[in-house]
């Protein structure tokens, strides 16, 4: 009786001891399950706020970009109206014969003519006088690697051209870089001398013994700057024009 009595005692111990066992596995895989969950959904809440962000910006841009356009189309409406009011201003007080020089001189640029040389034609144009021809000649222009032969022109036997620009961008050419400035010094025989300077091409007029001489120099082939000049008789026209650049 007594040995019954403790094999149900160490039975009853047992199923307790298993069933405590059994609770706090239990009571693990709930914690840990509760971990789990408790993490992922703060996971899912902090990107579904960056993604509520992200959206609330795309919104914000997409209206800044709508207003942009809006305030450029207004910019744009306003300027194509102002054009077309200067427009109609043009045709009411240009005279035909301007509209037609100014057509011509459209097609010359449309066919390659230069910007320049197109403005040096027209400021030949005047009334007829006591010219000569044109001449072109060319020389070498001085710089801090070179100064030798060919560095200089003579027009009408009687006024001298020289220039000095800035070499080549590797420091040890000899010729001159036409994108820098450079400067021309126009000297009469037993006068005084004129320099001017800034980037070619460049014109300039002067008045000398009874004569105006008038000179554009642009850039030539490598190392040479060409010009181009003429000389005509004196006239109160010349005295205005004189050291025009």
């Amino acid at each position: 009786m007594a040995r019954k009595s403790r094999r149900q005692r160490e039975g009853s111990m047992r199923f307790w001891f298993g069933l405590t066992k059994l609770g706090v596995i239990l009571g693990l895989v709930g914690a840990v399950a509760w971990f789990a969950y408790e993490t992922g959904r703060q996971l899912s809440a902090d990107e579904i706020a960056e993604l509520n962000g992200r959206i609330e910006t795309f919104e914000v841009t997409e209206a800044q970009r709508q207003d942009e356009l809006n305030r450029l189309q207004v910019t744009q409406a306003a300027a194509e109206e102002k054009a077309e009011e200067f427009r109609q201003r043009y045709e009411d007080v240009a005279p035909e014969g301007v509209r037609a020089i100014i057509a011509q001189a459209r097609t010359k640029l449309d066919e390659g003519l230069s910007p320049d040389r197109l403005a040096f034609v027209i400021s030949q144009a005047e009334e007829p006088r006591a010219c000569s021809p044109t001449e072109t000649r060319r020389f070498i222009a001085r710089t801090e690697n070179y100064d030798g032969a060919n560095t200089w022109v003579r027009f009408n036997d009687v006024l001298t051209v020289t220039g000095a620009g800035k070499a080549a961008s590797d420091g040890r050419a000899e010729w001159f870089n036409p994108e820098n400035d450079v400067t021309l010094t126009f000297s009469p025989l037993g006068g005084k001398a004129q320099d001017i300077s800034g980037r070619l091409p460049l014109q300039h007029a002067m008045v000398f013994k009874g004569r105006e001489y008038r000179f554009t120099a642009s850039p030539g082939s490598r190392g040479f700057i060409e010009v181009t000049a003429d000389w005509c008789s004196y006239s109160a026209a010349g005295e205005a024009e004189a050291h025009m650049r």
